[in-house]
């Protein structure tokens, strides 16, 4: 029993944190536009007003409307998208809108914005109670009744499309839906004497201010729950708004306490003084994905807008970070409150908007530099609020994601060999949110392959190793370049999955250019000691090749290092899905005139390996694993091999057997006519160091 509250309570939860993950482009961009029409700067106010005679500020004040001043019913639209999503996912449009209007009707009764004279200030963030119990109850009692009424016989009218049918199939539910906000409304009015749920919940907060006057009590109170309001993802600051314009709004001189002494000394960077969570991450994280949302959140944070660092990080449902993000308001309000009754800050007597950043508000809040010194103080005391907490989530974090990897490298394996589409970072659960963070984790780690980092450094994220492939006389005739990340808390990466997380993040481009410069670079060194027919292989995927950027970049190497004709091999594999035979030669070909040449990795006797030889000039191909590893056992496997290397001489190939592990393979393959050999067994994958000076 408990288990399954717990799950229910956990599945609410994850439904509430989603949907309001979605409205953050609302309140982003509504904030913006906030502080855009309240930025406290004289010229810069004349100007909206003056500009186009006004036509700026209008349209300021139309953005600010349509987004944050219907907040609430976006996010009814978004709870309700949340909940679909995770329990309908195979209904159809109609049934999915159905459930939407059932709640939006709940919304709008609930918030009572038909109760009298329709009120739009209920639909901005004022109505977001309403909107959640709207947003979730209609969900949950759309799925119900459709549950109860889809045995019914289905009526199918002539000549009406599948869609017209389907939303006969709804009405019942809607109907119910919306009859059951309507009557629970009507209790609530006969019951409390109020018009909705909405106002019997504002009446609720101001029951609990109603009797304390202006003082430290009743600011802590109303700073502690704005906080916990949040926590719950209740847009705290505007549920409380009415409460905020009856007790706090007016500056009254000899009183410490209003809205702007709250917003000025406490509400730094957002609700919750998360400026200290965001210094705290900056300072003290260790995560790539801490410091790179830190960097993401810093310029909201400058004009007090701090959904990115309550979503991103994330403080909402969050169980550890529900004691700094409540802890830290207290402290700073407790703070300046008492620096105000001592005498050292002068008491608050300028408006200021909430949007005004941190420093510049507290020289205009009270006039003095001194309000300068005590947010100074203020920012110091929620940073070493946050920073302890910070350390103990990344911790728990990365307790959590260990066995992720393993569970990663599953999911990415089956997906290969069952040839589907990948796409890790779009998982659900830890695999997913592992996929994540190791993208965030791999744009970091990337620019330890630039050549103007230390890319040997011991601390190296992300280094390009070589594995040599030699000739039947023991020469040293070449090397492929290999990518190695070893992730400072994971170990080792799989350069497989590396590729396919830096594809699904965007950054293959990049990562594959580090690693073509870099091996470029290095082979140098290599012929310095090997000749100048050293033969350099470097691994491309096919959608990089493809890439418009990457032939001019590969003849911008080309020049560069003065490459001479093909000393740089780039090496590709069979990828039947991705672009046609022809297409990969074209590409080949205009490549190939910049010097470089081209090997077929993992060749088989496939017809597409066949194909790609027919219509393309390689230089080499190298023998599937699967086939040198059962040479020593399979004549028929052997007599493939001599087929295969009879193919290649014919058409002036060289054929290296990679994955050479045992002398027995080493001897099966040389009697079979092939005579370059790459694999454990002459060498292992090494920086150039370490092969420069063990040969």
């Amino acid at each position: 029993m408990k288990n399954r509250l717990y799950k229910k309570a956990y599945f609410i939860a994850h439904t509430i944190k989603a949907s309001l993950a979605m409205v953050i482009p609302v309140l982003f961009i509504g904030s913006f536009m906030v502080m855009l029409n309240g930025f406290p700067i004289l010229p810069f106010q004349e100007f909206l007003d003056s500009f186009l005679g006004g036509a700026l500020r209008v349209i300021i004040l139309t953005v600010q409307k349509t987004t944050v001043g219907i907040l609430a019913a976006y996010i009814t639209i978004a709870l309700n998208f949340s909940y679909m999503n995770q329990t309908e996912k195979g209904q159809g449009l109609v049934f999915r809108f159905g459930s939407l209007l059932g709640c939006l009707n709940g919304f709008f009764i609930l918030v009572g914005f038909f109760s009298g004279e329709p009120d739009i200030t209920l639909l901005s963030g004022q109505g977001v109670f309403s909107a959640m119990v709207a947003g979730l109850a209609g969900s949950i009692l759309f799925r119900k009744f459709e549950n109860l009424f889809k045995t019914r016989k289905m009526v199918f009218v002539d000549g009406a499309d599948s869609e017209f049918n389907s939303a006969l199939h709804v009405i019942l539910p809607y109907l119910c839906v919306t009859l059951c906000f309507a009557i629970a409304n009507y209790l609530i009015n006969i019951i409390f004497g109020v018009q909705s749920l909405q106002h019997l919940f504002m009446k609720a907060m101001e029951a609990i201010f109603i009797r304390m006057q202006r003082s430290y009590s009743s600011g802590l109170l109303f700073t502690t729950l704005t906080s916990m309001l949040w926590w719950f993802g209740i847009h705290g600051n505007n549920v409380l708004n009415q409460v905020s314009e009856d007790m706090f709004v007016t500056i009254i001189p000899g009183q410490i306490v209003s809205k702007s002494f709250i917003d000025t000394f406490v509400n730094m960077g957002g609700t919750g003084c998360t400026i200290g969570l965001l210094l705290a991450m900056a300072i003290f994280g260790k995560r790539a994905s801490t410091k790179k949302l830190s960097g993401m959140a810093l310029m909201p944070a400058i004009f007090n807008i701090g959904e990115l660092m309550v979503f991103g990080f994330p403080i909402i449902y969050n169980p550890l970070m529900i004691v700094p993000f409540i802890l830290s308001p207290v402290l700073c309000f407790t703070n300046a409150f008492i620096l105000t009754q001592v005498g050292f800050l002068p008491y608050v007597e300028t408006t200021v908007v909430w949007t005004v950043p941190p420093l510049m508000s507290g020289i205009l809040a009270t006039g003095s530099v001194k309000g300068l010194i005590v947010q100074l103080m203020n920012i110091i005391i929620s940073m070493a609020c946050y920073a302890p907490f910070v350390l103990m989530y990344e911790k728990r974090s990365l307790n959590e994601f260990a066995p992720a990897m393993s569970a990663l490298i599953g999911e990415f394996k089956k997906s290969e060999e069952a040839t589907e589409e990948v796409a890790l970072t779009e998982r659900e659960g830890n695999v997913g949110r592992f996929a994540k963070h190791l993208a965030m984790d791999l744009e970091t780690s990337l620019e330890s392959l630039k050549l103007d980092e230390d890319a040997d450094a011991a601390d190296s994220p992300m280094k390009v190793n070589y594995q040599p492939f030699y000739n039947d006389e023991g020469k040293c005739i070449g090397a492929e370049a290999l990518l190695r990340w070893k992730h400072k808390q994971y170990g080792d990466v799989d350069p497989t999955l590396a590729i396919e997380i830096a594809r699904e993040s965007g950054d293959l481009f990049q990562l594959e250019s580090c690693i073509t410069e870099r091996a470029v670079s290095d082979a140098e060194y290599f012929r310095g000691r090997f000749g100048n027919d050293f033969v350099m292989n470097i691994n491309l995927t096919l959608s990089t090749l493809r890439d418009d950027r990457f032939a001019p970049f590969l003849q911008l190497i080309a020049d560069r290092y003065k490459l001479r004709s093909g000393n740089i091999c780039l090496e590709i594999k069979e990828e039947t899905d991705a672009v046609s035979p022809e297409e990969i030669s074209e590409i080949i070909q205009k490549i190939r005139l910049y010097g470089y040449s081209f090997a077929l990795d993992d060749f088989s006797m496939g017809h597409a390996s066949l194909q790609y030889l027919q219509n393309d000039r390689f230089d080499m191909v190298k023998l599937d694993g699967d086939i040198v590893r059962s040479v020593p056992d399979n004549d028929r496997t052997k007599e493939i091999v001599n087929s295969i290397i009879y193919l290649a001489k014919s058409l002036d190939i060289m054929v290296v057997a990679k994955c050479v592990e045992t002398e027995e393979q080493r001897d099966a393959l040389k009697e079979a006519g092939c005579s370059v050999y790459q694999g454990f067994l002459l060498a292992e994958p090494a920086d150039p160091e370490s092969i420069l000076g063990g040969i």
